[in-house]
């Protein structure tokens, strides 16, 4: 179970960061500190992921919850990360 759990984890910080890589601007304007959110996003995430691979350390359910998370953050945004940091109040 938790090879399963570490597995998750490791897939989810690799897709965030391959996707978050592949993002392309397009229209929208530059933002250089959501530039840098996302600079720092890939380099943690695709860290993480090494580091899990490279040591073979377990991760923790909760450390997997989380890079889900994210993980599912970048997906919904298709990896603008302005669009997730964004507040908008109604």
């Amino acid at each position: 179970m938790d090879a399963l759990i570490t597995l998750l984890a490791v897939l989810a910080n690799v897709f965030t960061a391959v996707r978050l890589i592949t993002y392309r601007r397009g229209c929208a304007r530059y933002r250089p500190g959501v530039s840098v959110l996302a600079y720092v996003l890939i380099v943690c995430s695709g860290g993480a992921a090494i580091d899990t691979v490279v040591n073979g350390s377990l991760v923790s359910p909760w450390q997997a919850g989380f890079a889900l998370v994210i993980a599912v953050l970048v997906c919904r945004a298709r990896g603008n990360v302005a669009a997730i940091v964004r507040c908008d109040h109604a």
